[in-house]
């Protein structure tokens, strides 16, 4: 008999046939109480030069477990072969992206319905590659054990993705499990499941995963740009797509693991800027979650949700007149935008741009504003302080946090069109020095740190009016205190 049930997806034999079972971990009597029937509709895919469907055939105990199987399927784990970066693993890793291309293009809505983290993918020798039912496989590596789920499963997929978009978080995770010998995104060092998942799944959506390069400093800068523009994504950029991966992975057995590295001296002259970009990074997803953390604890500390929510929904109808860029120059825009930092205006902000765009920005202004509104309310005192007030005072020390802009310049990289079209488009560079409270201050002390910023702007004419539809920052300066 082939393989054990302590692999959870594993060879054995029903009535002296191979079949592909799937160990529930659980007796015979905790399955008729779980009623997991409807788990026998799931099918799997397997695909070769096309795509197969394949369906469960019944349940059988195994070794004390209820086990659900099929017809067997030759092929060892992805898991498995991703754990040696060798050429053999490379061409698992080229079928595993081959196959997912070609079920996109035979009925891309299949990719919903199965497994795509590499527990639950088995590559055949002949080429083959196997993907059991999604639902199916998560399902039994969370019965065996949760902490394990969370490492096998959920550490390799987007929480918030699918269709394409997951297969190619999917596909680019372990791209870089591969070439760097590590995960994207570390597991926490915490042994409570719900918690590790949620931290987990808080450092996936911020991006907050070390650049390719920091960590494999001789992996070719093409392949560790693209894996992080997918990664470790920066807020208003697009993102590389599952084609764009495959074309620098290649075909299955056309390249060897070493053509994906360059000689270390000549990979130290980017390390640097690689660093700076990564501790960039850092810093901002550090501010939003200062932000956002502060936000519940003044929830907390102000009373029950119901009071914040009065609060806030009486700012909201303050407000209810939208802004608009209607009339505006591209300049005008640009300093719209900008002024809002220092008001906390994070309607007019949303007015400037295209959707999506500055999401960082503006998501920062606005949990701020609803902050420093509920502590006003409660402490009878200004809370926030824009930085020109704050420095036209004379920079006195203050319990008030710190956040905005000063010094703005801005720079008109291109011509704007006299009448201008759909489709048309300016550019303006914008410098400036941003105020903001540092990571990990608490309520009663907090460090005021600044960023020398450099943004390039891109608007464009939509219907009749300008709007930013891209923003591309540089830090001038490493963050500092305030002198």
């Amino acid at each position: 008999m082939e393989g054990s049930a302590s692999d959870v997806i594993f060879h054995f034999e029903v009535g002296g046939r191979k079949v592909l079972g799937f160990d529930t971990s659980l007796t015979p009597q905790a399955f008729a109480k779980a009623r997991l029937g409807s788990l026998m509709r799931q099918g799997g895919i397997m695909v070769d030069s096309a795509v197969h469907g394949w369906n469960l055939e019944g349940t059988v105990e195994y070794q004390g477990h209820m086990v659900f199987y099929g017809a067997d399927v030759p092929g060892e784990s992805l898991e498995t072969l991703l754990s040696h970066s060798d050429d053999y693993a490379l061409l698992a890793l080229q079928r595993y992206l081959k196959a997912l291309a070609i079920i996109a293009e035979s009925n891309a809505a299949l990719l919903e319905t199965i497994a795509l983290f590499p527990a639950g993918v088995l590559i055949g020798s002949d080429g083959s590659v196997f993907f059991a039912p999604s639902a199916l496989a998560k399902r039994v590596y969370e019965y065996q054990d949760p902490l394990g789920y969370i490492e096998r499963v959920l550490q390799w997929g987007h929480p918030d993705k699918t269709g394409m978009e997951a297969a190619t978080f999917t596909a680019a995770s372990l791209s870089y499990r591969l070439f760097t010998g590590t995960a994207p995104f570390a597991l926490p060092a915490i042994a409570e499941p719900e918690k590790k998942r949620e931290l987990l799944f808080q450092d996936i959506r911020d991006g907050r995963c070390k650049g390719a390069h920091l960590v494999s400093p001789s992996l070719m800068p093409e392949i560790a740009a693209t894996l992080d523009r997918i990664l470790c994504a920066e807020m208003d950029k697009p993102s590389p797509t599952l084609g764009d991966l495959i074309g620098l992975i290649g075909e299955p057995g056309s390249k060897k693991i070493a053509d994906f590295y360059t000689p270390e001296e000549s990979a130290k002259s980017v390390s640097e800027k690689k660093l700076q970009e990564y501790n960039r990074r850092e810093r901002r997803i550090g501010v939003q979650r200062f932000l956002k953390k502060y936000k519940y604890v003044m929830m907390a500390g102000f009373g029950t949700a119901l009071a914040l929510f009065i609060i806030a929904r009486s700012i909201i109808v303050d407000q209810q007149k939208r802004p608009t860029t209607k009339g505006l120059s591209p300049q005008a825009v640009v300093e719209s935008y900008y002024k809002a930092f220092n008001t906390l205006d994070h309607q007019w902000m949303d007015a400037c741009v295209r959707k999506e765009v500055g999401k960082g920005d503006i998501e920062a202004v606005m949990n701020l504003f609803v902050i420093s509104r509920v502590r006003e309310a409660y402490e009878r005192k200004v809370t926030v302080l824009n930085p020109e007030i704050w420095k036209s005072q004379g920079s006195p020390a203050t319990d008030a946090s710190v956040f905005g802009i000063t010094n703005l310049k801005l720079l008109l990289k291109t011509e704007i069109p006299a009448h201008p079209g759909p489709g048309d488009r300016s550019a303006i560079e914008a410098t400036y020095d941003f105020y903001y409270p540092e990571q990990g201050s608490s309520e009663q002390s907090r460090t005021l740190a600044i960023e020398t910023r450099k943004d390039t702007l891109t608007l464009e004419w939509e219907k009749d009016r300008w709007k930013i539809v891209a923003i591309e920052r540089m830090v001038l300066n490493p963050q500092s205190d305030t002198p």
